[in-house]
């Protein structure tokens, strides 16, 4: 019965998706997309009650009515970014370029990293359509993407489609190769984009996040210390209907070693993780609060 409900699932979403491509780009993104989100604040009431938890825990000097405003801002910038990925197949590198492009200062900031010849370790979370920031990216170096694959086999292809169509490789943390081929871009001197923004089934160590114990992933971390990667925070910042900005930093760099490498590892995660706060603490409304952030509670 799973299997058959699931079937159901992909052939919806791949129907969907096909009608999206028909559809002009931006009645889906500034019209089909506000309706959707505003109805999907309404409806999908648990996905509502963790924002407003979430966002009322880490920022308690705002009014209900604020946080109001800004779930259902989240709501619709979502369905934004749904309708962005499902027409990413479409986009010429033309328009690609007018929605979300490098700058030269960025790229002067990438090269200068890559001339270490040890790969290029790309900071990023749920934020802004994260999927473009990796478009945009992808359009001048090689990119890998650390993605986890979807329950559904129909859907997990076809998102990994879409990745690869933007000339980006896709590495699944399901699979067994998945760190040998990690090691194996960063040694060709390419860039690995990592997610370290959710409380997922990976190894993590906790560090604080918005004032609370957060479980974390820590092989960005990990792998930065141990091959002298250097990482770049690289976020996509959504500005309009139709315009994003790329949000990046300059190289994060590890404090000086404790001499103890696990210490190390958590003491650089808390870092990356306190970069990612503060661009989630200026853009709330740009950052996927519905996810259970802090749902691995510390022993």
């Amino acid at each position: 019965m799973k299997k058959y409900i699931r079937q159901c699932y992909f052939y919806a979403a791949w129907l969907f998706s096909k009608i999206v491509l028909i559809l002009p780009y931006k009645f889906c993104v500034g019209f089909l997309a506000d309706i959707l989100g505003f109805l999907a604040y309404y409806v999908v009431k648990d996905a509502r009650n963790k924002a407003r938890k979430h966002l009322t825990m880490c920022f308690p000097e705002k009014s209900k009515e604020e946080i109001t405003k800004i779930i259902k801002t989240i709501f619709i910038y979502e369905a934004k970014n749904f309708f962005e990925v499902l027409s990413i197949s479409k986009m010429s590198d033309e328009f690609v370029n007018s929605v979300v492009s490098m700058t030269q200062e960025q790229k002067k900031i990438y090269d200068k990293a890559l001339e270490k010849k040890k790969g290029l370790l790309i900071l990023a979370a749920h934020f802004g359509n994260w999927e473009f920031s990796a478009l945009a990216v992808a359009k001048h170096y090689p990119v890998n993407v650390i993605a986890k694959k979807i329950y559904i086999d129909g859907l997990n292809n076809m998102l990994v489609k879409y990745r690869e169509s933007m000339n980006e490789t896709v590495i699944l943390r399901s699979d067994k190769s998945s760190a040998r081929k990690m090691i194996k871009a960063l040694k060709n001197n390419e860039i690995l984009a990592m997610l370290i923004d959710q409380d997922t089934s990976v190894q993590s160590v906790f560090v604080d996040f918005f004032g609370f114990p957060a479980s974390t992933p820590l092989g960005l971390a990990s792998i930065a210390l141990k091959m002298g990667t250097p990482v770049i925070l690289t976020l996509d910042k959504r500005l309009s209907n139709y315009k994003h900005t790329l949000v990046y930093t300059d190289e994060i760099v590890p404090d000086k070693s404790t001499g103890d490498f696990d210490t190390d590892v958590k003491n650089f995660t808390a870092k990356l993780t306190k970069e990612l706060e503060k661009y989630i603490r200026q853009n709330p409304e740009q950052w996927v609060w519905f996810h259970e952030r802090w749902k691995t509670k510390q022993q």
